[in-house]
């Protein structure tokens, strides 16, 4: 009965039903992401702090800035997460709670704060002076936890599931997608990932230029090594089957152009609560994305950038 009738479902139909049966939480989840921003910056009134506008973290032993808040400060002096902090006004952060740093960091409005920083990367110390402002508090974000991504990957892995049942009830050719696994591939989905990384980076970086702090990482929560390796295997193959393989695949007829900006455009709306990251990061690597698998038809290296996408991801940015 349910066969008969997918069947009888015109494309239009049939690519309506895929989107709305593999990614209505993910859909819902973006239109209320957006709706709550609106909400928040148009009705809501904001509390505020006084500070220089960042968000300590620990990695290992370190007080770390974790987070730069956008037109603040530390924002406008050029600073960025990841760098550890050393030393507050002189004193050392050494065996200090993170709340106490914290109370080093805050002060009164127009007060200078020095902060002693090293940058991990080339394992430079730097010396700043800033002078600490009324800084609006941040919006509250979701913490990420073991049952909020289990939920997520499982709701990912029975769209997969319902995506295939859709394909074999209408016979789509699935051995055309690119789903058979390679060494090639594999090896271009590194290639991939670092090619997309370089442009990635010079694109964040020119977004920051022209507007100071408008791109940060999202903080992620901590989780165990079986939910990690789950997420890292259904997440890459999830996103990429369906939003660059099946729009690709369901819109060739419309052409390159119409394909692929579909594909990045709702790639892009899909991770919405990500603020304006989905716009300026998401939506170019999904053109990339596109353009790639329209060239190689392979899905194979796009799950292989995608994951290692996440691995960095949550590596840098997950709560340790």
């Amino acid at each position: 009965m349910i066969t008969t009738t997918i069947r009888k479902l015109s494309p239009r139909a049939e690519f309506c039903l895929v989107l709305a049966v593999c990614c209505w939480w993910a859909i819902y989840s973006s239109v209320l992401s957006i709706a709550h921003r609106s909400w928040t910056n148009g009705s809501q009134a904001q509390e505020h702090f006084i500070g220089i506008g960042i968000v300590l973290g620990e990695q290992g032993h370190n007080v770390i800035i974790q987070e730069i808040l956008p037109h603040t400060p530390a924002s406008e002096a050029g600073l960025s997460s990841g760098l550890v902090i050393q030393k507050i006004d002189g004193i050392s952060l050494v065996g200090k709670p993170l709340k106490d740093c914290g109370d080093l960091v805050r002060g009164l409005t127009g007060s200078k704060v020095t902060l002693e920083l090293v940058d991990p990367a080339n394992n430079k110390t730097n010396t700043v002076e800033l002078t600490r402002e009324l800084i609006p508090t941040p919006p509250p974000r979701a913490r990420i936890t073991d049952h909020s991504t289990l939920l997520v990957t499982l709701f990912e892995l029975l769209g997969l599931v319902i995506t295939f049942g859709i394909a074999r009830a209408r016979g789509w050719p699935l051995a055309a997608w690119g789903f058979k696994p390679s060494w090639k591939d594999i090896g271009a989905g590194v290639l991939l990932c670092l090619v997309t990384a370089g442009i990635m980076i010079a694109i964040i970086a020119t977004a920051n230029a022209i507007y100071s702090g408008m791109i940060h990482g999202h903080l992620a929560g901590h989780l165990s090594l079986p939910i990690l390796v789950f997420f890292l295997v259904i997440n890459p193959i999830f996103e990429e089957t369906i939003e660059t393989g099946y729009f690709v695949q369901s819109l060739q007829r419309y052409g390159m152009l119409t394909a692929i900006l579909a594909s990045a455009l709702f790639r892009a709306f899909l991770h919405a609560y990500q603020g304006i990251s989905a716009a300026v990061v998401i939506f170019p690597l999904g053109l990339i994305f596109g353009f790639v698998y329209w060239k190689w038809r392979r899905l194979w290296p796009l799950f292989v950038a995608h994951a290692l996408f996440d691995v960095y991801a949550y590596f840098r940015f997950h709560d340790p």
